[in-house]
């Protein structure tokens, strides 16, 4: 999991709030922007009175600061800190981000081994610089907010909703980024009228040759279980040289097992979008692009539950995507997204 700990301020309301609401210095809500941008599992404010405080608490308005604190009231402050975050974190493995100062971290930081201090020896100004770079709409942002307001499709979805040629892009369930669901792969097809063929391979016929989409989930479900029939299904029957040199030493009850395991998985968890490109070569750009401009993004980063984290396959857990290739490529210019903007339209 990522969890990220944002430190309180002394600006705030006059009156009980969420504790989200509460705190109304521009700091703490760049500090709140940034640290939803970065797709967590978890926020928490660290409070000098109330301690370790969910978004969502309602709390009263206060005076106290660790400025105040000796040292001893601090390590007691931040073991009560640890105590409550053990409830949720595991200090072993998850990834904990600071947005807090010295002070909040202290006696936090030698109990954790996975950590991010990314305002580390940054004054105020630099600070604040930092977390307005940092949270500006991106193009990246733009892309999953159209997307998301587009018309969703899940399996079993009707070929007559999908346009003959196009783009489709997926979603995965709990997979989220931008204030929406995260887009996990873009794809499209080459052949004339072929998109929704193309998905009937990826959600429902079971060949793993036809659809790299689906050996990439095959892989990662191997591999996840530490399953030696991974080699196996790394080989491709396509051609009848293939077939004739490796058909033999395929368990082929096993590939049927699996190819059923990969479909329950994507019909399960994934949803998609899809909009209409004729010509292919455009259509090949354009995926080529929004690939990379997603693919580039900094903030557009898989939760640490995502299945991907388990492929044998470096650019998937790296890019966050279902794909190898045309990753950080060239992305779209403003005026290319300002054309798609207007074609989704």
């Amino acid at each position: 999991m990522r969890i990220i700990l944002v430190s309180c301020a002394s600006k705030k309301l006059p009156y009980k709030a969420r504790a989200e609401k509460l705190y109304s210095s521009s700091l703490f809500k760049l500090n709140l922007k940034y640290a939803l941008s970065l797709n967590p599992d978890k926020i928490f404010i660290l409070s000098a009175k109330y301690g370790l405080l969910n978004l969502d608490e309602e709390i009263e308005p206060y005076n106290e600061t660790l400025n105040k604190f000796s040292d001893k009231e601090i390590k007691l402050w931040a073991d009560k800190i640890l105590i409550e975050l053990r409830k949720t974190a595991d200090l072993e493995k998850d990834e904990i981000i600071f947005l807090a100062g010295e002070k909040y971290r202290r006696y936090l930081i030698p109990q954790i081994k996975n950590y991010k201090i990314p305002l580390k020896g940054l004054g105020i100004g630099k600070q604040l610089k930092f977390l307005k770079e940092n949270t500006e709409k991106t193009k990246c942002q733009e892309l999953h907010n159209l997307f998301n307001s587009m018309k969703r499709h899940r399996f079993p979805f009707n070929e007559k909703d999908i346009p003959k040629n196009g783009i489709y892009v997926l979603f995965e369930k709990d997979e989220k980024a931008h204030g929406g669901d995260r887009v996990v792969r873009i794809g499209t097809h080459t052949g004339q009228d072929q998109l929704p063929s193309r998905l009937k391979q990826h959600f429902l016929n079971e060949n793993k040759d036809r659809s790299i989409f689906r050996k990439n989930i095959g892989r990662t479900l191997l591999n996840k279980r530490k399953d030696s029939f991974l080699k196996e299904w790394e080989l491709d029957l396509t051609t009848k040289k293939a077939k004739s040199r490796f058909l033999a030493s395929i368990n082929l009850e096993k590939q049927r097992q699996t190819e059923k395991q990969v479909s329950e998985y994507i019909q399960k968890n994934f949803s998609f979008i899809v909009f209409p490109i004729e010509d292919k070569e455009k259509r090949l750009e354009i995926e080529s692009k929004i690939i990379s401009t997603i693919s580039l993004c900094k903030n557009c980063r898989p939760t640490g539950n995502w299945f991907g984290l388990f492929s044998p396959k470096e650019k998937i857990k790296k890019s966050g995507l279902w794909l190898v290739n045309e990753l950080y490529k060239q992305p779209l210019s403003e005026k290319e997204l300002k054309k798609l903007k207007e074609i989704l339209k």
